[in-house]
């Protein structure tokens, strides 16, 4: 079968070495109908791992590769090179992991309320040869334990009728959307930290466009004295929240 030109040389080498002739077209239809090619091979690179994707997590994307390079720089001028680390929203639990590599020392507990999400992360866990706690447990409604000095989340901020490309429509909703308030996760998230989080710590947040203010004017109640910081992606769009609490 000819490489359809819709498909790049090394993604076509991934899809003809995982299905026959007759498997690979059918794909291939679905992948001319926006069908995501990622979910076709079954994988993705995430910065210096390969994680596990389906349908019941998000393909993690550029925009998160570069919220966790930022977070790590971050933790490591700021000393929490054995942190306690919660990774809310985990999905593919592509976050998470890779910072449990970048810091073997310390401690990682990603956070889903999907079952089958957390089955793709123990499955990534096991890929990428690190050991998380994985919880199942509704960021919204459910009682989060423990203590953390890092809290990390890129939760769905989206709503019913937002702009979305359209492979991103075989995506689990749930991973996108919420339900009323685009922001309505991180005000939860924001009330709930204190009781998590030692004094000192890091927030990290992946935001939607247009969000900035609204989720930096939240935090400033909650924590009066922090240091926040937005910052862009490679769009130069405002992508990423960083709170800093006791920290330099």
């Amino acid at each position: 079968m000819v490489r359809p030109s819709f498909i790049n040389n090394l993604d076509w080498k991934l899809l003809t070495d995982k299905y026959s002739e007759k498997k690979l077209k059918k794909i291939v239809r679905k992948i001319k109908n926006d069908y995501p090619v990622q979910y076709a091979i079954g994988n993705v690179d995430f910065l210096n791992g390969n994680f596990i994707v389906n349908k019941n997590v998000l393909i993690p994307r550029f925009e998160t590769e570069l919220l966790v390079d930022k977070l790590k720089k971050y933790m490591v001028k700021n000393d929490f090179k054995n942190a306690d680390i919660i990774d809310l929203c985990t999905g593919s639990g592509c976050i998470g992991i890779t910072l449990k590599k970048y810091f073997y020392d310390s401690t990682v507990t990603c956070i889903d309320k999907s079952f089958l999400a957390l089955g793709v992360a123990y499955r990534n866990m096991v890929r990428n040869k690190q050991r998380v706690k994985l919880i199942r447990k509704d960021v919204l409604r459910g009682k989060i334990r423990g203590k953390y000095s890092v809290l990390v989340s890129n939760p769905p901020y989206l709503v019913k009728g937002d702009y979305v490309t359209p492979n991103t429509r075989y995506e689990p909703s749930m991973a996108l959307y919420t339900k009323y308030d685009d922001i309505e996760f991180y005000k939860k998230i924001l009330d709930i930290s204190k009781g998590l989080l030692y004094k000192k710590n890091i927030i990290a947040f992946e935001i939607g466009e247009n969000q900035s203010k609204r989720i930096c004017s939240y935090a400033k109640k909650i924590y009066k004295e922090s240091q926040i910081v937005v910052e862009k992606d490679y769009n130069n769009l405002e992508r990423y929240i960083f709170i800093f609490n006791n920290c330099e």
